[in-house]
């Protein structure tokens, strides 16, 4: 669908979202924290109208409004032009910069790439059901806004559709917790060596799952801060790279900045860390700035002692503690080498220290029983 061609988003009581009497509208919410019980039509590609209903509100982003995303869980009352009628929808309203890569492109890459041997990662990739994208119109203060700052990112509203995943909130066991992150670990890998797709942004809320014949698989979701390799030459300063606590120590240190560095594989994998300790211990890194945060996270790294594990993840002990041990002799021996620059294989691993296949033998197995590689298990 083009940008700019809908859909169109109208429905009882009208406010505009994009642009002044270009009927994109929503009626006004009837719980405005919940937005439970909320009706909105979008019209496709200019003439398919689809009725919806909020079920509930699965996510809003804290900020500015019109700059984070809001995902809702939909059900489609009415559909005008298919089989729509009677499902649930996730949609996810968001406003990235226009010029960025839409997420839908990236997704779509990697599901048309999951074939002749590869069909295992569609099990771990989100489904698309349309993404379009409507430019602020005339008369609204986005619009306004770029002609008094003409340096102001434009932005778009993107209305992305998509099948509703779970949450991992909702895994019924440790088990389960640990096929899911043991998938994920995999379809990262795939999506960097394969589809040439770097995903920046592995935190705890675009961890997600699905079932099916009785089993869970790992989905990673949400691709807004994605990008495909190899990644354009821009300062690195430039580089949006997801939500503090999870970013690793490298992205959050103004040295590796100022050598004008970006984002490398073993980042996504050090993010992939956090998601199982106590959050007591590490309130503070939401608020604090980059500098203090990175001086904590190298603290932490070479700390002595047992990690704070929530105790849910304790099981997960025996992955998370050679996971740090990894990446602490990792940062300790690049911090003892100064007669010569680390080469890039150096630099990309830690001087072979952090690498997929060091994370694959860590976490292959779970409470003495191995996980099910699932790339291995369509090629047989």
């Amino acid at each position: 669908m083009e940008e700019g061609k809908g859909p169109a988003v109208e429905s009882g009581k009208k406010t505009d979202i994009a642009g002044k009497g270009k009927g994109r509208s929503v009626e006004e919410a009837p719980n405005p924290k919940t937005l439970e019980g909320t009706q909105f039509s979008l019209v496709f590609n200019g003439h398919v109208q689809r009725d919806f209903i909020v079920e509930r509100l699965i996510y809003k982003a804290d900020g500015i409004l019109g700059r984070g995303s809001t995902i809702l869980l939909a059900n489609c009352k009415e559909d005008g032009g298919g089989d729509w009628t009677g499902k649930q929808f996730a949609v996810k309203l968001s406003f990235p910069a226009r010029t960025r890569q839409p997420e839908h492109i990236l997704i779509e890459r990697a599901l048309d790439l999951a074939t002749n041997g590869h069909q295992w990662a569609l099990l771990h990739l989100p489904h698309i059901y349309d993404c379009p994208a409507i430019p602020f119109a005339e008369g609204t203060v986005q619009y306004r806004l770029k002609q008094v700052i003409p340096d102001d990112e434009e932005r778009v509203l993107r209305i992305m559709v998509s099948e509703p995943l779970y949450s991992l909130d909702e895994l019924k066991s440790a088990e389960e917790a640990a096929q899911v992150f043991y998938d994920i670990l995999h379809i990262h890998h795939w999506l960097y060596e394969d589809a040439k797709i770097f995903h920046r942004d592995l935190s705890m809320g675009n961890i997600m799952f699905r079932r099916q014949n009785g089993k869970v698989y790992g989905v990673l979701n949400d691709f807004d801060l994605s990008s495909f390799l190899p990644l354009k030459g821009q300062p690195s300063s430039n580089w949006r790279t997801g939500t503090r606590p999870y970013m690793a120590y490298d992205l959050l240190n103004p040295k590796w900045h100022n050598a004008d560095r970006g984002p490398l594989y073993r980042h996504d994998l050090e993010s992939f860390r956090p998601l199982a300790f106590k959050k007591r211990p590490f309130n503070a890194w939401f608020s604090a700035d980059d500098l203090t945060v990175s001086e904590k996270k190298l603290h932490f790294l070479f700390e002595n002692g047992p990690l704070p594990i929530q105790e849910y993840f304790e099981s997960f002990r025996t992955w998370l503690e050679p996971i740090r041990d990894c990446f602490g002799i990792g940062y300790a021996s690049k911090s003892i080498i100064r007669s010569r620059a680390l080469n890039a294989e150096e630099q990309e691993t830690l001087l072979g220290n952090v690498t997929y296949a060091k994370m694959d033998e860590i976490m292959h197995s779970f409470e003495g029983k191995d996980l099910e590689k699932r790339s291995l298990s369509v090629m047989r």
